[in-house]
């Protein structure tokens, strides 16, 4: 009689347990993380990108991991998108300068600028949209 009452409370427990992690903001959402992400919000720039620089002595990198500040859904689907072309963008935009043009506090600021111009206007150009709203360095190696 023990074993039967078991399997009852465990039937139970089995059919419940969906409803423990169900809420109603899921249900109006399709219960999807990529739907739940808040916008405005960011998106990572993955993976980090590596671009050579004009170096005489030997070969010298920049590392940099971008965050994009992005105003909706919308303008991150489009950004997902077109990653490639942004990338390509900053690659030939970052590419080949001098360790010095990237090494100080405002020539990084600089950077920062001229890169979101570019990739604003390259986007307008795409989509209609600018759909990048602003970028932050979250980390930034010149080797």
């Amino acid at each position: 009689m023990k074993q039967l009452n078991l399997r009852g409370l465990l039937w139970v427990m089995m059919a419940l347990l969906p409803l423990m992690w169900w809420s109603p903001a899921q249900a109006s959402s399709g219960g999807s993380k990529d739907d739940a992400a808040a916008y405005p919000g960011y998106m990572a720039l993955e993976p980090a990108l590596v671009v050579n620089l004009a170096s005489d002595r030997r070969t010298r990198y920049l590392k940099l991991d971008i965050q994009f500040y992005l105003n909706s859904s919308h303008d991150a689907e489009l950004v997902k998108t077109h990653m490639p072309l942004i990338r390509d963008r900053m690659i030939t935009l970052l590419g080949g300068r001098q360790p010095d043009q990237v090494s100080s506090m405002e020539a990084r600021e600089q950077l920062r600028v001229e890169l979101l111009e570019q990739l604003r206007e390259t986007m307008t150009h795409q989509t209609g949209e600018p759909a990048i709203h602003a970028i932050y360095f979250t980390g930034f190696i010149v080797q």
